[in-house]
């Protein structure tokens, strides 16, 4: 049985799903590859497991998963099957190698929120062969990032509205605008440039310590 903090990490999985379902460009990963009338015959052979969004959003709905790493696999093979399937220079490697970077990005947020350790990123993700991690040369360190994102969630409406202000003016493409019944805006903190990174970090360093302090008064 869940403990209640994987029962709320469980929550985020499940609106991390809802996400990416949402994205209009999600439809190949919504449901189970329909081999049969595709005629893809040799799909079953290939990939083992099939996997698909609308799967897993079944399977958190359901109480099946246990803890947020058990949904994290299952999703992360929905990238892998594509990728095993789908030749390199297709357009589906392609997408799907996007999906699994937004993926890991929103994920982070959920390990830095619940307190896990950024081990639950698969090697493969952080890897310097990586042509998405290539791209991202001279980036901040990793555990930069995920303190980065920790200290977000403690924000308060105010503080994190200066801080979405700030990212708009100076890299609104690090801004991702989530359709939902209730609209949401994700920041992408591998988009931010370093100088923004640094300004935003040095107001997060003033705001959460004065945070913990109140809260030990």
């Amino acid at each position: 049985m869940a403990t209640p903090k994987q029962e709320q990490a469980l929550k985020r999985m499940l609106k991390l799903t809802n996400a990416l379902i949402s994205r209009n460009d999600s439809i190949p990963f919504r449901e189970p590859v329909d081999w049969r009338g595709l005629e893809l015959w040799d799909y079953p052979k290939i990939v083992k497991k099939m996997m698909d969004l609308g799967t897993v959003k079944r399977k958190l709905e359901r109480g099946v998963y246990q803890t947020h790493q058990e949904a994290a696999a299952d999703i992360r093979l929905i990238w892998e099957n594509c990728q095993l399937y789908n030749e390199e220079e297709s357009d589906f490697f392609y997408l799907s190698k996007q999906f699994s970077k937004k993926f890991e990005d929103r994920y982070r947020k959920v390990l830095a929120e619940f307190g896990d350790s950024m081990e639950d990123v698969p090697a493969s993700f952080n890897s310097t062969t990586d042509s998405s991690k290539k791209q991202a040369a001279g980036a901040m360190a990793m555990d930069k990032k995920s303190k980065f994102s920790e200290k977000l969630f403690r924000l308060n409406g105010m503080e994190l509205g200066h801080v979405i202000q700030t990212i708009e003016s100076k890299c609104p493409e690090a801004l991702e605008d989530i359709p939902s019944p209730t609209p949401q805006v994700e920041i992408n903190v591998d988009a931010l440039p370093s100088p923004v990174f640094k300004e935003l970090e040095a107001y997060l360093q003033e705001k959460v310590p004065n945070k913990k302090k109140r809260k030990l008064n």
